[in-house]
């Protein structure tokens, strides 16, 4: 057979999330827990009041509509397809309520409310997605990696993942490892560097196509979301 086959992720999987079976049951597990925080509260940024409902709703229709097949894996980001329908359903969910209301019946609860819900420092509503959503994935970074590491070292060593110590404190964490401090920046670095590859792993689930170079784009974007 020519070539190589495409490497399996997440992102692939989620074409198959409108199935039953297992394989479409897991993606969309996943689907929910990598992207509903961040869709969340981009909803309501939008200021739409019953957030969650609103929400649960563009779930169900992106399902009854089969929609998951039509994410297009050459463009790569699978985040940023999702939030250009969820800006679709919006407009959609909001044109429709204002159509109700012109015609006499009862607009829906989920007609925007304006500055309701403004974030001041949020003047591109899709910065503050990939914030919410580099957030979220080093949530899951730090899951991932916590499972495959003893959990007193974990939980000891973890605070110094994203910022060095002092004396004091490498210390303390020696204590409670039975390291010397020496041992323990020893322990840190590694622990650094696997933290580093959780998050590629991560973020190669997001890709359709995990190459090194684009990992290393989404890493940069990751980097440039959480220091905007």
């Amino acid at each position: 057979m020519e070539g190589s086959p495409l490497p399996v992720t997440r992102w692939s999987q989620v074409v198959l999330a409108g199935g039953d079976d297992a394989a479409g049951r897991s993606a969309l597990e996943w689907l929910f827990r990598m992207y509903g925080e961040p869709l969340r509260m981009h909803v309501r940024r939008a200021g739409w009041r019953d957030d969650e409902e609103v929400l649960q709703d563009f779930w169900v229709t992106l399902l009854e509509r089969r929609a998951m097949g039509t994410a297009d894996a050459a463009r790569g980001r699978f985040r940023s397809w999702l939030l250009t329908c969820l800006d679709h359903f919006l407009a959609d969910r909001a044109a429709a309520a204002a159509a109700g209301k012109r015609g006499g019946g009862r607009a829906t609860a989920g007609l925007p409310a304006e500055d309701l819900f403004a974030d001041p420092d949020a003047t591109d509503p899709a910065q503050s997605f990939d914030r919410a959503w580099a957030s979220r994935l080093l949530t899951r970074a730090r899951e991932r990696l916590g499972g495959e590491i003893d959990d007193l070292r974990f939980r000891t060593l973890s605070p110094f993942l994203l910022a060095n110590g002092d004396a004091i404190a490498y210390r303390t964490a020696g204590a409670a490892l039975g390291l010397g401090e020496g041992a323990v920046k020893v322990a840190v670095h590694r622990l650094r560097l696997a933290f580093r590859q959780a998050v590629r792993a991560e973020i190669a689930d997001t890709l359709a196509d995990p190459s090194t170079s684009a990992i290393d784009a989404e890493l940069a974007d990751l980097c440039a979301a959480l220091t905007r």
